[in-house]
């Protein structure tokens, strides 16, 4: 079992915690980002949803680190990487979330492919989640590649577990739905690369951060990363050029990008729910916060279906 997140994350400040993978100035990206401050400290069940590659675990240990259970194990549970049995052991074996979580400041449990827990460990999560025990110490933050209402609603996923683990709701967005983004996080991910052999800086080239801005990234940030890996050993310690980055990976179609999964009606309703739990449901405090009127916000938690009840 991992308890480890992926990155060395410092609980002082959100915005520089966070990875290369889910930097941007996209109005996406800052509301993500106010959303997951405000839910480091909220210690409600989160769930994380968006495509491969996204930078879901990331965000889950920034949030982590933001929590008043900083100090306490980030327990990572990856389902598709593991067999049933694997994953059995992991949530409920011996040593497991409940016991690195029976003392204070508790654990914090991310559960990485959620959706694709069978039909008995859903029923032994939801019993443990629903327990007075020391499950009642662990927080669960549930990653979902795809939208889990969609799970729900062909009976592949429980309904009453997925409103126990999903209290708040984040969507992440694709690459190909924050392109500004995209040469900030390149010159990111490069300016977190040592200097090979001890050699100068690298940068990249504005021709480079236009092709990079220009492609759909079906894999998102991941594959940008391991794309950008495979351009820096091709200029041998050099600055990259533009030769560099074809001989890579070519020049790929971008006519059809992919079917969109997460419209960005999901990002605006995830946000404000997030800022609603934040503020205990205090309607005015909200409305000040999100910086619209109080009716805007009546209307927009009418449209979006959002009650307390949600979080039953």
């Amino acid at each position: 079992m991992d308890h480890s997140p992926d990155h060395a994350l410092r609980p002082d400040s959100l915005s520089a915690s966070l990875p290369a993978w889910l930097a941007g100035r996209s109005a996406p990206m800052r509301a993500l980002e106010r959303a997951a401050s405000d839910l480091g400290h909220a210690e409600v069940n989160l769930l994380l949803q968006g495509e491969n590659g996204t930078g879901k675990r990331a965000l889950a240990a920034a949030i982590h680190t933001q929590s008043p259970r900083a100090a306490g194990p980030f327990v990572y549970v990856p389902v598709a990487e593991r067999t049933e049995a694997e994953t059995r052991q992991a949530l409920f074996g011996e040593d497991g979330p409940s016991a690195l979580a029976s003392e204070p400041p508790g654990a914090t449990l991310y559960i990485d492919g959620i959706e694709g827990l069978s039909a008995d460990l859903q029923r032994q999560l939801l019993l443990a989640l629903n327990s007075a025990g020391s499950w009642s110490s662990v927080r669960v933050i549930s990653g979902a590649h795809a939208p889990l209402e969609e799970a729900v609603r062909l009976g592949r996923f429980r309904r009453d577990l997925f409103f126990r683990v999903g209290v708040v709701r984040v969507s992440i967005p694709p690459l190909r739905e924050r392109r500004e983004d995209i040469p900030l996080i390149a010159n990111r991910i490069v300016q977190e690369r040592p200097s090979s052999e001890g050699g100068m800086p690298v940068s990249l080239d504005p021709a480079i951060l236009a092709e990079l801005a220009e492609d759909m990234w079906p894999g998102n940030a991941r594959e940008l990363e391991a794309t950008l890996d495979r351009v820096l050993r091709a200029a041998h310690g050099a600055s990259p050029r533009l030769d560099h980055l074809r001989a890579v990976v070519g020049r790929r179609s971008r006519e059809q990008p992919p079917p969109d999964v997460f419209p960005l009606r999901d990002l605006e309703r995830d946000y404000i729910h997030a800022v609603l739990i934040s503020c205990n449901w205090n309607q005015s405090l909200c409305a000040r916060r999100l910086g619209i009127g109080r009716n805007t916000l009546l209307r927009k938690i009418k449209a979006f279906g959002l009650g307390r009840a949600e979080a039953a």
